[in-house]
């Protein structure tokens, strides 16, 4: 009971410091006044592409652009809360930096996230670095067709979605998902040709699905928050366990074997790929089921 009490008081807390952090205020009920924002790029001379998105509150959708443009982007805003800024710098060497902001930096008061949307789609054709911040509301990343390079991925409140459904043609270096306040489902993780990936776990519970088409050996670290991790490896795959067990926390690790400090799924000497994993418990458990 007395743990049950000091997770709910965890969760309450850190929602309350997000909410906080992210300028939402729940007694504010000015009025709205929504204005759109649409615009794309052409493609030019770019190698490569650096994309940086900030986002207050509200719903984000990202996926891939199909065809000449480097970008398209549309948003649906408030404009008494709402500032709106979009940059793009062709720098030296053929890479292109595209900036986008859509948060009340320097206005007062606090927003709500009802009817703020900011949709982006991005070019397929150049590697990509892509760098995503969100303060409350719900974010889809659509991954597919992308040539990732490299990923951050940082939540507030509110729940994530990500997917990657075709492998990733080109090598990417790290990803970074780091989740706040609220659920996280990633789907095809394996077809994103990773060499490392971090995940640090918040308030709120997920489901990391490693599935897809592995080409390279790899490390995973998990901090697991106050909502448990589950975590989906095709068979295919030989996976190594290094942990770090939290008092309140359990961690379930089926079809494993222990070598010392360490856990080794059964096929793990003759797979071809390996991943070495690495589980730093909190308060939530962790899980690894095979598929």
């Amino acid at each position: 009971m007395k743990n049950r009490v000091c997770l709910g008081i965890i969760g309450l807390t850190g929602l309350t410091l997000c909410l906080t952090s992210c300028g939402i205020d729940l007694e504010d009920r000015a009025a709205a006044e929504m204005t759109s924002l649409s615009q794309s790029k052409p493609l030019g001379g770019e190698k490569e592409l650096e994309a940086d998105l900030r986002l207050g509150v509200g719903s984000l959708e990202l996926s891939a652009e199909r065809g000449e443009r480097l970008y398209s982007l549309e948003a649906e805003y408030d404009k008494t809360r709402l500032q709106p800024e979009v940059s793009y710098d062709a720098a030296a060497g053929g890479m292109g930096r595209l900036s986008v902001r859509l948060d009340n930096e320097g206005r007062r008061g606090g927003y709500r996230r009802d009817g703020n949307r900011l949709r982006l789609g991005v070019t397929d054709s150049l590697p990509l670095r892509l760098t995503v911040r969100t303060g409350g509301g719900e974010s889809r990343l659509a991954l597919s067709g992308l040539r990732l390079a490299g990923l951050e991925f940082e939540t507030g409140v509110g729940g994530a979605k990500l997917s990657a459904y075709d492998p990733n043609p080109i090598d990417c270096e790290r990803i970074r998902l780091r989740n706040g306040v609220g659920g996280m489902n990633a789907v095809g993780l394996g077809n994103l040709n990773f060499r490392e990936l971090d995940f640090d776990g918040g308030v709120g519970g997920a489901d990391l699905d490693f599935t897809g088409q592995w080409k390279r050996d790899a490390e995973i670290r998990i901090q697991v928050g106050v909502g448990g991790v589950t975590v989906r490896m095709p068979r295919s795959v030989g996976v190594v366990v290094d942990t770090e067990k939290h008092f309140l926390s359990g961690i379930h690790l089926d079809g494993f074997v222990q070598r010392d400090s360490r856990y080794y799924s059964r096929d793990y000497e003759q797979s071809k790929i390996r991943v070495s994993l690495r589980v730093a418990t909190g308060v939530g458990g962790f899980r690894i089921t095979w598929v």
